[in-house]
């Protein structure tokens, strides 16, 4: 009888010693940053309109499309985002019918911030 309960034991130990050394345990990796070549590049934006280098803007008449464009060393950037006075633009487009100046800049992930422009909307250049 004792041989059946020492053989039982030593096989109830072995069951349980093999299957909770399973390698199901999750495998902790280190992450590999994403690469990107274009971190570092600053986009430059322009926009189709008169500029005064005196003042340092442009100029638009009212209810004039300004169409905007982005480049990054000497190549367009077609899916970067306008920014009008910080709130986000559908397109590369933007006019006014008021008065006014503003302040645009363009953004896309890899890039470094486009400089900021600032585009006046009057009836006659204000400068």
């Amino acid at each position: 009888m004792k041989k059946i309960l020492f053989f039982i034991a030593i096989a109830s130990f072995s069951v349980i010693g093999f299957s909770s050394c399973s390698e199901d345990d999750t495998v902790l990796e280190t992450p590999v940053p994403n690469q990107n070549p274009n971190i570092g590049q600053q986009l430059t934006l322009t926009a189709n309109t008169s500029y005064s280098t005196e003042k340092k803007r442009y100029f638009s008449p009212l209810g004039n499309q300004v169409m905007l464009s982005a480049t990054s060393g000497g190549s367009a950037v077609s899916d970067a985002t306008f920014y009008v006075n910080g709130k986000e633009i559908m397109g590369n487009r933007y006019t006014s019918n008021t008065i006014t100046t503003v302040t645009i800049q363009a953004k896309r992930a890899g890039y470094l911030d486009s400089n900021v422009i600032t585009v006046q909307f009057a009836q006659k250049p204000y400068f």
